[in-house]
């Protein structure tokens, strides 16, 4: 009887990183999601049902490829306002060292964070205005 409660379910990390950043869908996981990601614990692993497994559909690429060139011209152009004038937004360290490196490297260090982050800010609204705003009319319920 002690050893049920010494046994500990195993758990994926990483899995439950990405839950807490992108959430649960409102339809819970795909057959697929649990399999690939290892949400089952060990428990659910043995069990010797066969499994139905759903066809999950893959998404076509929201954007276009580009080339390095058009890359470079799109978010390593400086930007008129400083970061100064801003507000302060606070990023994980890991997005921070890439996002460091990035402008070390592409931009040989003539870029600032900010500007690269303004660039991208800048193309993502430019390309998902009609996502956004539509998703964005959906939630936004009036006061009265």
């Amino acid at each position: 009887m002690n050893e049920e409660f010494k046994k500990k379910p195993r758990i994926d990390e990483e899995a439950m990183m990405a839950l807490m950043v992108d959430g649960v869908r409102p339809k819970g996981f795909t057959e697929a999601e649990l399999n690939a990601s290892g949400i089952r614990d060990e428990q659910e692993e043995t069990k010797e049902e066969p499994m139905k497994q759903k066809r999950v559909k893959k998404a076509p690429p929201l954007t276009k490829e580009y080339d390095i060139t058009e890359y470079e011209e799109l978010f390593c152009k400086d930007v008129k306002s400083t970061a100064r004038h801003g507000k302060s937004v606070y990023i994980d360290p890991k997005h921070h060292k890439i996002l460091s490196r990035i402008v070390q490297v592409i931009a040989d260090d003539k870029l600032t964070i900010y500007a690269y982050l303004y660039n991208l800010l800048e193309h993502h609204f430019n390309e998902f205005e009609k996502q956004i705003t539509t998703s964005f009319n959906e939630k936004n319920k009036p006061l009265f």
